[in-house]
């Protein structure tokens, strides 16, 4: 059996292929908008900032190479996403919540309003701040994405939603966590992180997940405290 060769099938595809309708996209689609790209490429700029804020409270405590605001986003992120779903709030939008809500340090830095190691400005005048600052970092980008921003950072600080509620937990267990790290890793105490957090927690997830940090750490203090005794007993 002979078969016969026909190059326009393969010279020319089918006008419904992914591969035509892309090139026709490409082809169709607008010149770029410069001012969208600088709008764009400033917006990254700030975000970047985020990378170079260190968190305050660690710093101030002596922590050795603290974490920076981005840093705490980011677990918070990874936290909303692995925590989200089973607590009957929207994962994504916790995700989002997550990586918004301390985007105005990145104008106004990271402020501290609790604990023994206060800045001189009170809670109101410090949301003032973050405030103004998120809303003109929204207006920059512009659009849908300058509005969800600013919508998403405006429910977490009414904290009045299941996603903001659960995300007010996320964000203070963060710092319970990160704190219970450093005190491991450097060998020192951050009581002040604890005190201002204890009996804080809103949601039952939260509440248990507080108290297991709680735990261990009274747990490594006792085997510190017992570690002389031990070796005075082995005669070391």
């Amino acid at each position: 059996q002979v078969f016969s060769f026909r190059p326009s099938l393969i010279l020319h595809p089918p006008s419904s292929s992914p591969c035509t309708r892309h090139r026709a996209a490409m082809a169709a689609a607008p010149a770029g908008d410069p001012a969208r790209v600088a709008r764009i490429l400033e917006f990254m700029r700030i975000v970047g900032k985020l990378k170079e804020v260190k968190r305050t409270g660690w710093v101030r405590s002596g922590v050795k190479d603290a974490e920076s605001v981005s840093d705490h986003m980011y677990r918070m992120a990874m936290m909303g996403f692995a925590m989200g779903s089973p607590d009957g709030v929207d994962s994504g939008k916790c995700i989002k919540m997550a990586l918004v809500h301390d985007l105005g340090e990145s104008i106004i830095g990271d402020l501290v309003v609790e604990g023994n190691q206060q800045d001189k400005i009170t809670r109101e005048e410090k949301q003032r701040k973050e405030r103004q600052a998120v809303h003109d970092i929204c207006a920059g980008i512009g659009g849908p994405t300058g509005e969800e921003i600013r919508d998403l950072w405006e429910e977490f600080e009414a904290g009045e939603t299941a996603e903001a509620r659960h995300l007010k937990d996320l964000d203070k267990f963060e710092m319970v966590l990160q704190a219970s790290e450093y005190e491991e890793s450097q060998s020192m105490e951050l009581s002040d992180f604890y005190r201002t957090t204890e009996g804080k927690f809103a949601t039952p997830l939260f509440q248990q997940l507080d108290a297991e940090i709680r735990l261990r750490r009274t747990r490594r203090q006792e085997e510190a405290a017992a570690a002389p005794a031990a070796k005075r007993a082995k005669g070391e």
